[in-house]
């Protein structure tokens, strides 16, 4: 993980974490002084009773801004690193050759477990030819977050755009974090964002069919995919099946121009991947040698995962909890869970509620477990206790969420109420 130095990131942790509290707090009944005072700092500098002055491009701006400095910081220090290998990757495509199996930096050799539509991303952003022209493609889908998010959010669209752009899950991975895992995080959650907007415009399976491809850019996306047309009166088993069949046809094409490890690589390989972190139950359950990555423990979880998608399906739950549920089965199933990937949940903030702030605490504790309890007491000392306690804490902070959820959308349907406040127009 590259950040912009050791310093940098806490601090950007830090301020995402207050500014994320400061904004649930303006809508917490308990804490009415927040929202006055709030209120008050807005009319001196602004003049406005309301927030129908706030412009998407007022949240875009600062994001920009911070971006461009990570970028700047990354560019100007880095040494040979695994992002390397994402560029060679890109250039592979453009060469004709394998970009699943790649070398970089003078012969260090590295998979990409990404699929095809990653492999496309990679190679627009190698034809720069430099590692610059790679941030710039994935930091620019980064940003793409806040846009989409403020286009599905409906009339709530500026004050759920502020906590997803303040946001714990989202600012510290965009501002502080360039990696591999970078290359195919932003294009996960745009997908979640991009199937909502769908569900909520009743789209043409066309663009089902163009998210159901840039689902393969990590394979966990198509499942949330699959939940998102849960709300269709009519053709939900129809579009399920669409998003299934591209999905396939699209690794069936990567194994056609490039072989085996166009299989073996992105899909077969993870299932025996023993992952260096997880932030959920498996780091205790792999510290401790209970189980062992495989393709029966693979079997166990894409039958959980499948699962969930019917049961949504089944149930014809909204468009943001389908996606949201089999969302979180992924966040709990994933045997491989860094802080990269916490990214993955921003949709769930759609859900509201209270829901935001025990993802604000999710976020907030896996930050800390990663970066101060894995690395320095699991991987430095030995002492691996307080990662197995804090994966269970974690875990079990996903299931209220997700428990939350169901109860949530069962009782609204035996009262009847409206699908979603998603943005229709």
């Amino acid at each position: 993980m590259t950040s912009v130095g050791d310093l940098g990131s806490p601090l950007v942790f830090l301020a995402s974490f207050l500014l994320s509290l400061l904004v649930l707090a303006y809508r917490w009944p308990t804490f009415p002084r927040v929202r006055a005072g709030v209120d008050a700092v807005r009319e001196r500098l602004t003049g406005r009773t309301d927030w129908s002055w706030l412009r998407l491009w007022h949240l875009l701006l600062p994001l920009a801004a911070i971006t461009a400095a990570n970028i700047v910081w990354n560019v100007t220090t880095l040494q040979c690193e695994d992002s390397f290998a994402i560029l060679a990757s890109g250039q592979a495509v453009l060469h004709g050759q394998n970009p699943f199996v790649v070398s970089y930096c003078g012969g260090t050799q590295d998979q990409i477990p990404y699929g095809l539509a990653e492999v496309v991303l990679n190679a627009l952003g190698a034809t720069s030819g430099s590692i610059l022209g790679m941030y710039l493609v994935w930091q620019l889908l980064a940003l793409a977050v806040v846009p989409l998010v403020w286009a599905v959010s409906g009339d709530d669209r500026r004050y759920v755009s502020v906590l997803v752009a303040t946001s714990v899950l989202y600012l510290p991975n965009i501002a502080t974090n360039i990696g591999v895992e970078n290359a195919i995080v932003p294009v996960a959650v745009l997908l979640m964002l991009y199937a909502l907007g769908l569900a909520a415009r009743r789209r043409s399976a066309v663009l089902k069919g163009v998210a159901a491809f840039l689902s393969t850019a990590r394979f966990p996306a198509v499942f949330p995919l699959l939940g998102s047309s849960a709300s269709l009166p009519r053709g939900r088993w129809a579009q399920a099946t669409l998003v299934l069949g591209v999905f396939l046809g699209s690794a069936g094409l990567a194994y056609a121009i490039w072989g085996w490890d166009a299989v073996q690589v992105v899909y077969l390989g993870q299932f025996s991947r023993v992952p260096a972190e997880s932030l959920n139950v498996f780091a205790l359950l792999l510290v401790s040698g209970w189980v062992h990555p495989s393709l029966v423990s693979a079997a166990v979880q894409g039958i959980g995962l499948l699962g969930l998608v019917v049961f949504v399906n089944v149930r014809g739950y909204s468009a943001v909890a389908a996606s949201a549920i089999p969302l979180l089965g992924v966040m709990l199933l994933s045997q491989y869970l860094s802080f990269h990937f916490v990214v993955w949940i921003v949709p769930v903030l759609l859900l509201g509620g209270t829901t935001p702030a025990w993802l604000l605490g999710y976020g907030a504790i896996a930050y800390l477990d990663e970066t101060y309890v894995l690395w320095p007491l699991g991987y430095d000392r030995g002492i691996w206790w307080p990662y197995e306690l804090l994966g269970v804490v974690l875990t079990a902070m996903l299931l209220v969420v997700l428990v939350r959820t169901i109860r949530s959308e069962e009782a609204r349907l035996r009262d009847g109420r409206k699908v979603d406040n998603l943005s229709r127009t």
